[in-house]
């Protein structure tokens, strides 16, 4: 009984470990011009990725958790990762025609990926079964965002504080390079166009990235400030950011919004002039903030004096514009083209 026994074993063990080469045609649904499809055994370069993620986030939770400099060396996931998705063991695609072939072991599953597509996998064991081999991807579902060729009707202006906002996942059925934030915020002090309720939904749409911004805590996103000057306009059905503008606003001694003056080169630097002048202010909490020596002259020269202290390695913001003023300012620069929605 017992050589039977060690008998099946050791055919199971044979057969399940021999090596296979699969052959056929997978293809997507033809309606982007790149039709390849890669084929991957046992999806080994995103589980890799998703590894390296993981200890990435560790690393990251230990750091702050220690109170230590946070530092990942990515070298050793580069290497296994080009390692991995040059070798043809691992991964290949089709060919013009959607063609391919690749050795796997039967115990091993096939991965078949593609661009906007959904993943479909299969046991090699199964695959070798099948004379023709012919399979088709289908696409993803994908939320498509809606389109305004008209011009918008109405324009808010408002003092704005966050409650929350997320992302539209990116879709095959829009723009790759745009990105689309739906926000709600509670309206805290109306500037212009008396929006009448206490809170507002708005879409943000973006598709290039704003310049560099090396200077704590000036953001290039509207969403990382908890107060916001914002400027939203009605479309028929949907609430839009004027894109790229807004303004981070805080509270001043004397109870007025107003957004402190930012160095040159920033994305919403307003330069000063003979006309707007920044006025000294007295928030409530000072904004000031450390900067890396090693921008010192840069620094030095994008924060000119009077409107800024710069003393023992610290940047102190003592200028700025009230929420009033701004909203004069940008109606004669970027809010310029909608200057029939302003009375």
């Amino acid at each position: 009984m017992k050589k039977y026994i060690l008998f099946f074993i050791l055919t199971f063990q044979v057969v399940f470990s021999q090596r296979a080469l699969i052959k056929g045609r997978v293809q997507n649904t033809g309606t982007y011009s790149d039709r390849t499809v890669f084929v991957i055994v046992n999806d080994t370069i995103n589980k890799l990725r998703k590894h390296n993620t993981l200890l990435y986030k560790t690393a990251k939770a230990n750091a702050i958790k220690n109170k230590i400099d946070f530092k990942y060396d990515n070298n050793k996931f580069n290497t296994d990762f080009n390692q991995l998705n040059n070798n043809k063991d691992h991964k290949t695609q089709t060919d013009s025609l959607g063609n391919f072939e690749i050795r796997a072991n039967l115990t091993d599953s096939l991965f078949f990926e593609s661009y906007a597509h959904i993943t479909q996998k299969y046991a090699v064991a199964d695959l070798v079964k099948k004379k023709n081999l012919n399979l088709k991807l289908k696409l993803e579902p994908c939320e498509v965002w809606p389109e305004h060729p008209e011009k918008p009707t109405k324009l808010y202006v408002f003092v704005g504080k966050k409650i929350k906002a997320w992302n539209s996942p990116p879709g095959h059925c829009n723009l790759p390079s745009d990105s689309r934030t739906l926000a709600k915020y509670e309206v805290v002090k109306n500037i212009y166009g008396d929006y009448p309720k206490d809170t507002i939904q708005f879409t943000s749409y973006a598709h290039s990235a704003p310049l560099p911004q090396n200077y704590s805590p000036f953001k290039s996103n509207f969403t990382q400030y908890d107060y916001t000057l914002l400027y939203i306009l009605e479309y028929q059905g949907e609430l839009i950011q004027v894109k790229y503008l807004f303004d981070d606003v805080y509270m001043t001694k004397e109870g007025r919004w107003a957004s402190p003056l930012k160095p040159k080169n920033l994305f919403h630097t307003i330069t000063p002039d003979s006309v707007n002048q920044p006025e000294l202010l007295n928030f409530v909490d000072p904004i000031e903030f450390t900067y890396d020596e090693r921008f010192e002259k840069q620094i030095i020269e994008n924060f000119p004096d009077p409107y800024f202290k710069i003393d023992n390695g610290k940047i102190f913001i003592t200028h700025g514009f009230y929420v009033e003023d701004l909203f004069r300012i940008r109606k004669t620069g970027r809010l310029r083209g909608f200057d029939y929605l302003i009375r």
